[in-house]
């Protein structure tokens, strides 16, 4: 098996414009992460009668639910953390040593 042909482009990025789409795309899963977050705060405290001057009285069983859901939310939130944190190295790699997060660490 012969190995694959690239064709030619008129245009391709530099490594720094790979890099910097590479760090954009992670702010925006950063951000994207955050309006997740914020919307199940509200949801919570819409729940709870936080939010709004209602007084709301939820049942065992709405609270019980809204924890799973809540915990179900961070699990999956905790995941892409992690991958964006591994995302974030491995960018980190492909710049150099000089931009290495272990900086702080010396």
């Amino acid at each position: 098996m012969s190995m694959p042909h690239i064709p030619k482009e008129s245009y391709r990025p530099t490594k720094d414009e790979v890099v910097i789409d590479l760090l954009k795309s992670i702010a925006m899963e950063e951000n994207a992460i955050a309006h997740l977050l914020h919307a199940e705060a509200e949801k919570i405290q819409a729940l709870v009668g936080k939010r709004h001057g209602i007084s709301a009285e939820p049942s065992h069983e709405e609270l019980m639910a809204l924890s799973a859901q809540a915990s179900k939310l961070l699990d999956v939130i905790v995941m892409k953390e992690w991958l964006l944190l591994r995302k974030l190295e491995n960018v980190m790699e492909l710049k150099g040593p000089r931009y290495s997060c272990d900086d702080d660490e010396e």
